[in-house]
């Protein structure tokens, strides 16, 4: 089962930088952020709204009457770590959004072609984001965010940079919001004189309050280069004013290793709201390699 995990977190770390006809590179710019948006099965475009929605819809920004900050933990195998921070505040009749997305094992045992011990290397992926947001009408918003993309191995990088466009639209149906979001659209990655794409992704959602305190949210993901639908599903009931409870499933995702970063299946987690500050735990499945468990801290002033 060790030897399973370090495989498996090799190829998390390593697969995103490596060229594979076809294929896509980047690949941890799937994993989103913020435990309420796992929680609800990455069903968020249509009701993103905080700083999270820097990684599913930037036009979530976009009526935030406040200062906002976020931080994300997800603690994957074998030490490798995802950690998302991210920041935002009014800015030129809208919001302006800053954040940060990083994959990273600390060492990863080397071997060579008789399984000789080689030395250890390090590997990461980061994305670096700039985003703006504003409403353009009472009922909806645009938004961009730039993002600036690096993938180091073992002493060798790539680095491109990507464009997410998003909508959202509070409709004249109590409750219902639509959204709508284009992500990672911009040119391949460059490694070892080889070029990748991006995993470029068009999704559209919607979200509906029901009762005033349950939530009900479905998206559906086109994976360009992948050729692949996945469909998302997501609720939330508040059973007081400070206390979520949400379930979630991912429909269509890849379920094994080389999927690992957008596992399918039934997601789960809870929140604590209180003064302006968001305590959010998820548990999701990871591909062949079991769970892993996301913890999320918010604040608004």
């Amino acid at each position: 089962m060790k030897k399973k995990r370090l495989l498996a977190a090799v190829v998390l770390l390593i697969a995103p930088a490596v060229v594979f006809a076809g294929g896509t590179t980047a690949s941890f710019l799937k994993l989103g952020s913020g435990a309420r948006a796992a929680g609800l099965g990455g069903a968020f475009t249509a009701v993103a709204g905080d700083i999270n929605a820097i990684s599913y819809n930037p036009a979530g920004l976009a009526n935030l009457k406040r200062s906002a900050a976020g931080f994300t933990r997800a603690e994957l195998v074998e030490g490798v770590s995802y950690n998302f921070l991210g920041y935002s505040r009014p800015a030129a009749k809208g919001n302006i959004g800053l954040g940060v997305n990083y994959l990273g094992q600390s060492s990863i045992e080397g071997r060579g072609a008789n399984r000789e011990a080689t030395g250890s290397f390090q590997a990461s992926d980061t994305a670096i984001n700039l985003a703006y947001a504003r409403p353009v009408t009472s009922r909806s918003g645009l938004g961009l965010n730039f993002k600036y993309i690096t993938s180091r191995i073992a002493g060798e990088s790539a680095n491109g940079w990507a464009v997410d466009a998003g909508w959202q639209y509070k409709t004249p149906v109590k409750g219902l919001g639509l959204g709508f979001a284009v992500q990672n659209l911009g040119p391949k990655m460059q490694f070892l004189d080889e070029g990748s794409a991006l995993p470029l992704t068009a999704r559209a959602g919607a979200g509906y309050m029901l009762l005033d305190n349950v939530l009900l949210s479905v998206d559906v993901s086109r994976q360009v280069n992948e050729k692949k639908t996945v469909f998302s599903f997501g609720s939330e009931y508040a059973v007081f004013d400070t206390l979520f409870m949400r379930a979630g499933y991912l429909a269509g995702a890849a379920a094994g290793v080389s999927g690992v970063a957008d596992a399918g299946g039934f997601k789960a987690g809870f929140g604590f709201k209180l003064r302006g500050m968001a305590l959010d735990y998820a548990v999701t499945p990871f591909g062949d390699i079991g769970k892993t468990h996301r913890l999320s801290l918010g604040a608004a002033f």
